[in-house]
């Protein structure tokens, strides 16, 4: 899925749902609904099963709908995974299948890498929230922490870097909230709307750039 004339069509098929948006925010959507499979499914296979999706084969294939990916099918049973194995296996996921295909989509989309790797660890997160949120089952933890000293872009990146937890402006509704580094351009997909806000992810730098009052009103806007 790498190689860009396979990414291409299934590029710009995706885009038709996106008609005269920035080719930029509709390639970084792209691999948030890419990763939205793929890392919850590799972090689930890994962890609670003992086992290892093979992105380097061909019997491992992407299920797309005009563009959009739906799932992820195996023609055969996935090789088992000893826990002494996981951070070799996480190594190599990033670095030799997820870094050539970011690479590929940064130029496909005229944007920066950062930006995806920013989308990888907003979704690393997010799995990690959704699976295990107090890190208490078994290996979770020592997954969690394997991003930490991880670096990209030939040791320019640290993915860490990318998000943090910071205090929430409406503690009310929950006391912490990731912050990014950088916009994923999401807000771009929708059309702006006279006396509306930008669309933005409860993440994103530019809501916590809003004076306070504005930032509290739109995060209950997300929750209620």
């Amino acid at each position: 899925m790498a190689e860009p004339a396979l990414l291409q069509p299934v590029l710009a098929e995706f885009a038709l749902r996106y008609p005269g948006v920035n080719n930029a925010a509709v390639v970084s959507q792209w691999s948030m609904n890419y990763m939205s499979i793929v890392v919850p499914a590799t972090l689930a296979c890994v962890l609670t099963r003992e086992q290892a999706i093979d992105f380097w084969r061909d019997d491992s294939v992407l299920r797309l709908d005009a563009g959009q990916p739906l799932a992820l099918h195996f023609a055969r049973p996935l090789p088992g995974l000893a826990a002494a194995e996981r951070a070799d296996y996480f190594s190599r996921w990033v670095h030799e299948h997820l870094a050539p295909l970011f690479a590929t989509l940064a130029l496909a989309g005229g944007l920066a890498p950062k930006i995806l790797w920013g989308n990888f660890v907003a979704i690393w997160d997010g799995a990690f929230a959704r699976l295990d949120p107090d890190l208490s089952r078994p290996g979770f933890a020592d997954a969690h922490r394997w991003l930490e000293p991880v670096t990209v872009n030939h040791g320019r990146l640290k993915l860490r870097g990318l998000q943090r937890q910071v205090p929430s402006p409406a503690p009310e509704i929950c006391p912490q909230l990731p912050l990014r580094r950088h916009c994923c351009l999401h807000y771009q997909l929708h059309p702006l709307v006279a006396g509306e806000p930008l669309v933005l992810c409860e993440s994103c730098p530019k809501l916590h750039r809003l004076p306070l009052a504005e930032q509290v009103s739109y995060l209950h806007s997300l929750y209620d």
